[in-house]
């Protein structure tokens, strides 16, 4: 009888040493994992504020290289735009053939936003000599088809007011004039008439051209 107390008292009493151990042994998996977590939490923080910068540093190098791209282009057009002035007033003062007189520079043409309605421009210059104002007139002759049918088009029209040419050394003429319903214009050839006899000076383009 005292055997079996003995035997049961050592069994209790290594239960419950073994109880100790297994929490002890639980306790400290428990930490071990907290500490894991919070390692793996700090590197994922890590990773965030380091993507966030990367994507501040992708947004900024994005917007300087668009500021750049439209300073380029803008540039490029000013470039386009100073060497057209040049060459405009190049041609006034020393064109490239060195004939003098009366000049179609350019003609503009574009809808004047309602149906058959157009805006131009004409540009005329005088070459190289310029002791005397140019008077005299413009026209245009438009070509194209009316309803299927080969057709002509003059500006300005029969009692039209005339389209007055006055200038020592260019002019910008600008206006308007519509086409009949149904037309479509080809080309187009523009006039340009000095007064006293001098003979008309004649481009021609095609259509359409702004």
């Amino acid at each position: 009888m005292t055997a079996v107390v003995v035997a049961a008292g050592w069994i209790y009493n290594y239960g419950l040493s073994m109880a100790g151990f297994e929490r002890s042994s639980a306790a400290q998996e428990q930490q071990k994992l907290q500490d894991e977590v919070r390692k793996r939490t700090a590197e994922i923080q890590e990773l965030r504020d380091s993507l966030a910068r990367a994507q501040r540093s992708v947004q900024m190098n994005e917007t300087a290289f668009q500021e750049l791209d439209r300073s380029l282009k803008a540039s490029a057009q000013e470039i386009v735009k100073l060497r057209e002035e040049l060459n405009f007033y190049r041609n006034i003062i020393s064109p490239a053939d060195k004939k003098s007189g009366l000049r179609i520079q350019n003609l503009y043409v574009e809808p004047a936003g309602t149906t058959n309605q157009y805006r131009y421009k004409l540009v005329l210059i005088q070459a190289l000599k310029h002791e005397q104002t140019i008077n005299g007139s413009a026209s245009f002759e438009i070509s194209g088809a009316l309803s299927g049918q080969d057709s002509t088009v003059s500006i300005p029209g029969t009692g039209d007011r005339a389209i007055k040419v006055s200038f020592k050394y260019f002019q910008d003429i600008e206006g308007q004039f519509e086409l009949p319903k149904n037309f479509k214009p080809r080309r187009i050839k523009v006039s340009v008439t000095p007064a006293g006899g001098a003979q008309a000076v004649e481009e021609s383009y095609s259509w359409p051209l702004t």
